[in-house]
């Protein structure tokens, strides 16, 4: 599990650079689609943004593999090696999309100085410029990066780790859920209190600004009530080696929804332009998102401590 990474991470860099090559040979006669007064500095940026870019997605696999080797190596207990595999594999198979947006051709997409005082886009079309086989090489690349990945964790799975019945730490699961009611309460009191003295024409305003946050809330439920019903698991029947997997994977999507909902928290009345802002509380801003700082801070301090507990059971059928 631990060097997996490393030599999908170093075969992403070497295709990346052949790509880029090959497009830096073609690009001073590219035709160019729109700015062609930035196509000099496209042109000379585009090397360096290649350096950049590769030894950031180089970057990015060998932390994956130093923090796998942390997990495997420096798991005292079967417990804390199946969440932390759970929380990471989670993450490093959540990234390949988003190293495949990222590679050095198609994803060199730069805005320009203009010389009238703003900045012109690319002036060249990437995507046609890209070998044609660099994209589907590069995917399947990510792909069996992730299946490597994915096959790793079966064997993790089998150290049969056991969380014993846990009342005490049960609770802890259930955290997401309570972070996630209160942050909704403090939007719809705010909400309340501005509407009783706003005007009613500002309220359509208003009224889009909820329909985000309930939305927001909405997709972070998902892993808010999974959780939870793995600490109702857990109160009973205790946690077998796929629950615990399980908990590691939905604490990360639950730490992936809080800066998603905070950024659309802080960017609801951004633009409001019908006076309903001036109604809110003064407290609205810092505690919704204050909420949400300690709901990060809470699930990982949970996740140590699930982390610390447990041992392993040599017989008997896994409770989860």
């Amino acid at each position: 599990m631990t060097w997996f990474p490393l030599p999908f991470g170093l075969l992403v860099v070497i295709v990346g650079f052949f790509a880029a090559r090959d497009v830096r040979g073609r690009l001073p006669g590219a035709p160019a689609e729109v700015n062609e007064h930035v196509v000099p500095q496209a042109i000379d940026a585009f090397v360096p943004f290649v350096q950049g870019r590769l030894a950031l997605l180089g970057a990015f696999f060998v932390a994956a593999a130093l923090l796998f080797g942390v997990v495997e190596f420096g798991s005292r207990r079967p417990v804390s090696l199946v969440l932390g595999t759970g929380f990471l594999s989670a993450a490093y198979v959540a990234a390949m999309p988003v190293v495949y947006v990222l590679n050095p051709v198609t994803g060199y997409d730069e805005w320009f100085p203009d010389p009238s005082g703003g900045y012109a886009t690319m002036p060249f079309d990437m995507g046609a410029l890209s070998p044609p086989w660099y994209p589907p090489l590069l995917g399947v690349l990510l792909a069996a990066a992730a299946i490597a990945q994915l096959s790793t964790v079966r064997g993790v799975v089998r150290r049969d780790a056991v969380l014993p019945p846990s009342p005490r730490s049960a609770w802890l699961l259930s955290l997401p859920l309570a972070f996630l009611l209160v942050f909704a309460a403090a939007n719809l009191v705010s909400d309340r209190i501005a509407r009783a003295t706003a005007p009613p024409a500002s309220f359509w305003e208003a009224d889009s600004a909820l329909e985000l946050m309930v939305l927001g809330c909405a997709f972070a439920l998902v892993p808010a009530v999974a959780l939870a019903l793995y600490g109702i698991r857990l109160r009973g029947h205790g946690a077998g080696s796929r629950t615990l997997l399980l908990v590691g994977v939905f604490t990360l999507l639950y730490l992936l929804m809080l800066p998603l909902m905070a950024l659309n928290n802080l960017m609801m009345y951004s633009n409001e332009q019908s006076g309903f802002t001036e109604h809110l509380p003064a407290w609205r801003e810092e505690i919704t998102v204050g909420v949400l700082g300690a709901a990060a801070l809470a699930q990982l301090a949970a996740l140590l401590l699930l982390a610390r507990r447990g041992r392993t059971r040599t017989t008997g059928a896994e409770p989860g």
